[in-house]
């Protein structure tokens, strides 16, 4: 992904091109395994709750407070002689399971996790960061970050203004319909198997007028209280729209469950203008 964008600099013109790519690691979802297998460089930011689940070594597996860049330097500033900002990046994932975007941490149900979500600069800069033209992908669980920048892009389910009241998806199969003809040419089918590895996924109800739909399909949740399931025909699963100069991203399901050529095909469409082979520096060069 390569984007030349102009700035005036003291009164010239400096040619910047972004072609940098963060990734904030979460519990549930590896992003960056399908940029990898795609040749796609990124800079990683440690964003486990608790540690990484789809890690394949058990005793060796990725977790918080492990040295490095931090989600929190990535958001907030907490350091500005530090080149780590959003504002550096093109695009920014956040896999599913990033600490401070949820209400409680999931294994320690009595302590808050929402540090992120109620920083006066982290939400702002996300936000800043689309409208300015930047890139961004949301997994899963990471969805209150798309609800308190665009609340009405996505109706996900249950109360806007209560933190995970989305996450009530059972886990299971689901054939899904690709009502988006680009992905359907990608993947060479009208309908997708996905897996939703884990339950509790946020569920979306509909979506705004703006919103392109990638992946449909019939899921079962759990509200609050009950001990049935009940179901949502035609649920979006994958969905994509312009905020701002920018574009987001989200996906219910984790990309890491999905075929190689399933999940590459749903990624190098949710994101308009990611290719194989991106970089993983930004650089300044004087216009001629």
């Amino acid at each position: 992904m390569i984007l030349v964008l102009f700035a005036c600099v003291d009164q010239g013109f400096t040619e910047v091109a972004l072609d940098a790519i963060a990734v904030v690691q979460g519990d549930f979802d590896d992003v960056q395994a399908a940029l990898t297998r795609n040749d796609v460089g990124s800079l990683d930011y440690n964003g486990y709750i608790d540690q990484a689940t789809w890690w394949p070594d058990e005793d060796d597996r990725p977790q918080r407070g492990d040295p490095g860049r931090s989600v929190e330097q990535l958001l907030t500033d907490v350091d500005e002689d530090l080149d780590w900002q959003i504002e550096n990046y093109n695009a920014v994932f956040f896999n599913s399971g990033t600490r401070g975007l949820n209400a409680y941490r999931y294994n320690l149900s009595v302590e808050a996790d929402d540090s992120l979500l109620v920083d006066e600069d982290a939400v702002p800069n996300v936000c800043n960061f689309v409208k300015g033209g930047g890139s961004l992908y949301v997994g899963d669980w990471s969805y209150d970050l798309i609800e308190s920048c665009w609340p009405d892009a996505i109706e996900f389910y249950g109360d806007d203004g209560a933190v995970d009241a989305a996450q009530v998806g059972r886990a299971g199969d689901v054939q899904a319909d690709v009502p988006d003809e680009r992905l359907r040419d990608d993947l060479q089918a009208s309908v997708a198997n996905l897996v939703f590895n884990y339950s509790a996924f946020a569920v979306i109800e509909s979506v705004g007028s703006d919103v392109e739909v990638l992946l449909t399909g019939d899921v079962q949740y759990q509200p609050e209280g009950a001990t049935l399931y009940e179901e949502i025909d035609d649920a979006p699963l994958a969905v994509r729209f312009v905020a701002g100069n920018g574009q987001v991203f989200f996906t219910s399901f984790h990309l890491v469950a999905q075929t190689p050529a399933v999940t590459d095909a749903i990624l190098f469409r949710g994101l308009e203008g990611l290719e194989s082979g991106a970089g993983s520096q930004s650089a300044e060069v004087e216009s001629d």
